[in-house]
């Protein structure tokens, strides 16, 4: 199933939290189900930091990241609810992001595209919902990212959902979670290919994404789920510097894996809009 594409704000740009604004801004998003005559069973799914959209595959593309939870009679039921799922704003799976080509230079954006927060994300979200005609939804639904996007839409538009369900995430980053997101961050700007954000003509900064993307992996799994995954285990002992034990070797291919379906200069802009996200901003009596 082919993911779909449409393009929104053509009559108005949208303005962004932080400054500036994008106009023009193709959207890539997915529907699974059917709609009821009284448009009341739409849900919203929300990815996670590196997902897009299609949380289902039927087989013509790679599986979906909740194929275990998504189908006729599961958790996300297709027979019951009509499920709709974007890529975000700054994305690179369809949605506008850096690098998407600049209408105004006919280059990728690159460094120059705008820095952009949860709040963006969702309003391009709910533009997306206007134009499929869907104007109350049943609930949002998202994980980790997405569920602080999840807890965005609750805040903004809380006459627009019946339910917001927020799975393992948190409503800020602690000092640990961004402390990791800077170190990422510093292994792909450190990358000498990564050329100020400006790489599209040339090589990538694969080795900088790739530890990124280790160093994020660990972060999905506590201590006690990477013992029991890997333990001592040793992979290659000839490799007394490489792969050497089998965490290793299995972060080294999530490493490699990761680089050709992701763009650095996404990764850097959404770690960066985690990292401010915070909810309690502009609210006085939120602690």
């Amino acid at each position: 199933m082919a993911v779909q594409k449409v393009t929104l704000f053509t009559e108005h740009p949208l303005s962004l939290i932080l400054g500036g604004h994008l106009e023009q801004i193709e959207v890539a998003y997915q529907t699974y189900g059917t709609l009821d005559e009284a448009k009341s069973n739409a849900v919203l799914i929300c990815h996670a930091l590196t997902g897009d959209a299609e949380p289902y595959s039927d087989g013509s593309t790679d599986t979906g990241w909740w194929q275990n939870f998504m189908g006729d009679g599961l958790a996300l039921d297709t027979s019951r609810y009509f499920f709709i799922c974007s890529n975000v704003l700054g994305g690179c799976r369809g949605t506008r992001g850096p690098s998407s080509i600049n209408p105004h230079t006919s280059k990728p954006y690159g460094s120059q595209f705008p820095h952009i927060t949860i709040q963006d994300m969702i309003r391009v979200q709910k533009a997306l919902l206007e134009y499929l005609d869907i104007m109350h939804l049943h609930a949002v639904i998202g994980g980790s990212f997405g569920g602080m996007q999840v807890t965005q839409w609750a805040i903004d538009y809380p006459d627009f959902l019946d339910n917001a369900v927020n799975l393992c995430s948190s409503l800020t980053l602690s000092a640990e979670a961004i402390g990791f997101n800077h170190v990422m961050r510093q292994a792909i700007i450190n990358d000498p290919n990564f050329n100020q954000g400006d790489y599209y003509t040339g090589q990538p900064p694969d080795k900088g994404l790739a530890i990124a993307r280790m160093l994020g992996m660990l972060t999905y799994r506590t201590d006690i789920q990477l013992t029991k995954a890997f333990g001592r285990a040793t992979k290659n002992e000839g490799q007394f510097w490489g792969d050497y034990f089998q965490v290793e070797s299995y972060l080294s291919y999530q490493g490699q894996k990761f680089l050709a379906r992701f763009d650095a200069n996404t990764y850097l802009l959404l770690i960066r809009a985690m990292d401010l996200y915070d909810p309690a901003l502009g609210y006085d009596n939120m602690k």
